[in-house]
């Protein structure tokens, strides 16, 4: 399946999604209304709050109101976010509000609470202006992450605690001087306990896949040493750079010592990130590459990464795995990293990824000082590399379904092109020539090869390796 197949994909199950969350809302509507009309602790102290701030219910609803829609504005405006973001607004416009006008439970005039809508304006930009990038301040990437987590705690937190306080018996301990008059309930039935319970898991579950869904294919690179890593991201940066105007997110200095450089490669001290837009439209996703310099992939993350494909494997696992996912978004990042599945920075980073390139340089694998001009290929000139063993494991582990895909760069091919005779990167006889008795892979990462070599105008092989992002 093609990357814009792929894409499409992923926005038709972003609208079913949608679709499904505005369906269990409807569902759970009639079991929010009453826990409201219990007038347990959170009707009490929502009243109270709008007494203290002298707003009344009617204020508080405004308040909320205009919280919510910075929100939504926020998480549609985000870079990243913009395909959800279009279709949640596209819902609220078309679905949601004309609901409220037919139903008649839209009769608040907002400009005669003027003080509470305000409020709920500056709270909501305070909300999503924490973490924010907006040019021209960062590096023209338009980003909201707190809005998406605003959103999916207000809704997951709605159904929750509506839940809790439709079916939780207890006395309130706030006594209520003055109530407002109850909504009228809708008839319950006998398996109305079942459709609320399923409704507030399929709140939490979908919701927390649709704000978490990003708008970008998340590129990790993995290399035995920083020479190899800093030539490659040199020459992909280059290339990226010159067809589609790449943006450096982090190490800019490095990537542009490394384009221009090709003998005296600079040192990679930290993480070195870049962004690339390959063309526009709704179905075209951002890459980002980064290489977090914090180890190369070892035995210890082929059998990490071994587990985590069987459990996913499981429709049963794969259906916790990712309930508990969507559950903990909202979390703090220290919550979020006790309760999760975590082998370190490491295999998270690869467990988070879209796509792994896992680099070897053809020159380190060459016996130079052997290999006599002329001659036919030996195979006494290829040196024995461990990691290609834990490359090939990694691609094995990466097979399933849900799992990161894994790809070998092989860069400084230009040495074995020499030893095959051959005058292109990309022909049938020098890739299995390339993939087979120089680098020597078993079956699962043998077809996942792609030769590089060269930085700058001489460079070769870049184009295919961004094409399959």
């Amino acid at each position: 399946m093609g990357r814009s197949d792929s894409r499409r994909r992923d926005a038709l199950r972003l609208a079913v999604a949608l679709v499904a969350i505005l369906a269990a809302t409807a569902a759970s509507s009639r079991m929010l209304v009453a826990a409201w009309d219990d007038h347990g602790l959170v009707y009490h102290l929502v009243h109270g709050f709008g007494r203290t701030m002298g707003w009344g219910i009617t204020g508080v609803v405004v308040f909320a109101a205009l919280f919510g829609a910075v929100l939504v504005v926020a998480f549609a405006l985000d870079r990243d976010k913009h395909v959800q973001g279009l279709l949640l607004v596209a819902a609220i416009a078309l679905v949601f509000a004309p609901t409220l006008f037919v139903l008649g439970r839209w009769r608040i005039d907002f400009l005669a609470h003027p003080v509470s809508a305000v409020a709920g304006v500056l709270v909501g930009a305070v909300v999503v202006g924490v973490g924010a990038s907006v040019p021209p301040l960062t590096d023209g990437r338009t980003a909201f992450p707190n809005a998406a987590r605003a959103l999916y705690a207000a809704v997951a937190g709605i159904a929750v605690v509506g839940f809790l306080e439709r079916y939780l018996s207890y006395e309130s301990p706030i006594v209520v001087v003055e109530n407002t008059p109850n909504i009228e309930q809708v008839a319950s039935g006998a398996l109305t306990p079942l459709v609320d319970i399923v409704s507030v898991f399929a709140l939490v579950y979908l919701m927390g896949y649709f704000t978490r869904y990003s708008d970008v294919t998340d590129v990790v690179v993995s290399s035995p040493d920083d020479e190899t890593v800093a030539g490659f991201l040199g020459g992909l940066y280059d290339v990226a750079d010159r067809t589609y105007g790449a943006t450096s997110l982090e190490g800019g200095d490095v990537l542009n010592a490394a384009r221009s450089q090709q003998h005296s490669l600079p040192r990679i001290t930290g993480r070195v990130a870049f962004q690339y837009h390959p063309g526009d439209g709704v179905f075209v996703r951002r890459r980002e590459i980064a290489y977090d310099n914090i180890r190369p992939v070892s035995d210890s993350d082929v059998r990490s990464m071994s587990e985590i494909a069987e459990k996913r494997a499981s429709l049963g696992s794969r259906l916790w795995f990712e309930f508990r996912r969507q559950l903990l978004l909202a979390a703090p990042g220290f919550v979020r990293s006790r309760l999760r599945r975590s082998g370190g920075a490491h295999l998270d980073r690869l467990v988070r990824s879209d796509a792994i390139l896992l680099l070897v340089s053809v020159e380190d694998v060459l016996r130079e000082y052997e290999i006599e001009e002329g001659s036919d290929f030996d195979e006494s000139w290829v040196r024995d590399r461990a990691y290609l063993d834990v490359y090939e494991g990694l691609a094995a582990a990466c097979s399933g379904a849900s799992m990161p895909d894994v790809y070998v760069i092989a860069t400084d091919a230009d040495r074995a092109l020499e030893l095959h005779r051959s005058d292109s990167l990309d022909s049938g006889p020098f890739l299995r020539f390339l993939r087979t008795d120089v680098l020597r892979l078993g079956d699962a990462s043998r077809g996942s090869v792609y030769p590089v070599s060269g930085i700058g105008e001489d460079s070769d092989g870049y184009d295919d390796v961004l094409a399959l992002l």
